[in-house]
């Protein structure tokens, strides 16, 4: 550990946050309110969550933890430097940024690896959602319904609430688990299963949001469960494969026909993908996922996709997790922190148990047996997603319940990845 880098890089961040305050404190043309300061905001937030992520590596931890703890550390929850109408002014960043990071998910998926490691691969999946559901409800249902928590009250509504927070339980972040990967360059079976998991439940966890939402909107009466309505939810899954395989297709093109400016297309792909998902109203996530899975898979293209990928991911992860951590908002945090604390410390020791028993039960390696479990504590976009989804459609639960899910997607994506780091290097697939 070099103590002289670190006290260097805590004097450069010191500095360049005084002259930023003073920007803001002194300037009458530049505010927080004017259409350049979103984007001040962006650059000041980039450097020091670029210095944030060179410490963290000083210190052990991956650098996505350094940009996540930048982004809480000058965001609206602490120093206030970056401001809530600027997170929000850059939200359309973030999702170009999740794009990209799809896109690189779906291209570090192997047909090869996710043949070779399919039994543990399955194995897991099954666990998780057995007992991760299972053991979520069976506990969290008296806990919501003595937490005396103002919405979330009687048997009903805590039920609809814990059968929301199961699904949650078993959603992970793929942006994280990519990231961290990419980092430190792992490569094995212990990253291909960690990958493939983390990549097939959020499929999964997508199919099962949408007919837990049909189950519930039928029980408070909404919205009557239905053929059409199961019909309308799947077919905007299914459509959003469809759209990914298109996508893929025109990817596999440029790269066969035109093969310049890689790392630039990388960009303007994951920002037309952004832009198609919108106006479709597709899954982004899953549709980037499926074309990124497509170019490796089906073409010869795929180490120029990935080589474009390489190249500009560092800006990349650093925009995405400091906004990510900007936006984390723990003003929830101090009325629900014991429930909280009670939900976290559960799901990490399911999530431990089932992925030792599916790893077991399908003769998976030892080192994915003790450590596999590392690479599914984190969860953010599809989670943050839902809780979203959950508030607009039953707004009187539906608020409390969003405060919980930020509450443990803060946590989890602190603690996550250092995790997570710790079982790559554990499996030996980290080339120190």
């Amino acid at each position: 550990m070099n103590w002289k880098n670190i006290g260097s890089l805590l004097v450069n961040t010191i500095a360049i946050s005084v002259l930023f305050f003073l920007i803001l404190a002194g300037s009458s043309t530049v505010s927080h309110n004017s259409v350049i300061g979103p984007y001040l905001a962006l650059g000041f937030l980039i450097i020091v969550a670029y210095l944030f992520g060179v410490l963290a590596r000083e210190l052990g931890f991956p650098s996505l933890t350094g940009n996540l703890l930048a982004g809480i550390l000058f965001g609206p929850s602490v120093l206030g430097l970056i401001s809530h109408n600027d997170i929000r002014s850059l939200e359309f960043i973030n999702t170009i940024a999740l794009s990209f990071i799809a896109l690189s998910a779906g291209g570090e998926l192997k047909l090869k690896n996710l043949r070779e490691n399919a039994r543990a691969i399955a194995g897991i999946i099954l666990s998780h959602i057995s007992l991760l559901f299972g053991g979520i409800l069976i506990v969290m249902v008296p806990l919501l319904s003595f937490s005396g928590i103002q919405g979330i009250s009687g048997t009903k509504v805590s039920w609809m609430a814990a059968f929301m927070l199961a699904i949650v339980a078993i959603a992970n972040s793929p942006a994280s688990t990519i990231a961290v990967i990419n980092e430190y360059k792992a490569k094995g079976p212990f990253t291909d299963v960690a990958l493939g998991v983390t990549m097939v439940k959020d499929v999964v966890v997508l199919l099962l949001f949408a007919v837990s939402m049909g189950i519930i909107r039928g029980i408070v009466g909404t919205t009557p469960l239905s053929l059409s309505f199961l019909l309308h939810t799947f077919g905007d899954i299914f459509l959003s494969i469809g759209a990914g395989l298109a996508y893929g297709g025109l990817m596999i093109l440029f790269y066969r026909f035109v093969a310049k400016e890689i790392t630039v297309f990388i960009v303007i792909a994951a920002f037309l993908a952004n832009e198609l998902a919108h106006f479709a109203g597709l899954e982004q996530m899953l549709m980037c996922m499926i074309a990124g899975f497509v170019v490796q898979n089906f073409s010869r293209q795929g180490p120029l996709m990935i080589e474009g990928i390489e190249k500009s991911h560092l800006p990349i992860y650093v925009i995405f997790f400091s906004i990510a951590g900007a936006g984390l908002d723990f003003s929830y945090l101090g009325s629900v922190y014991i429930l909280v604390t009670l939900f976290v410390i559960l799901r990490a020791g399911l999530i431990f148990g089932s992925t030792l028993l599916g790893a077991k039960f399908t003769g998976a390696s030892p080192a994915i047996r003790k450590y596999a479990w590392t690479g599914f504590l984190t969860n953010a976009g599809l989670t943050l997603s839902i809780a979203i989804l959950v508030e607009k459609a039953f707004p009187d639960w539906g608020q409390p319940l969003k405060a919980i899910i930020i509450s443990v997607i803060a946590i989890n994506q602190i603690i996550g990845p250092v995790l997570f780091k710790i079982g790559l290097v554990k499996s030996g697939e980290v080339k120190t």
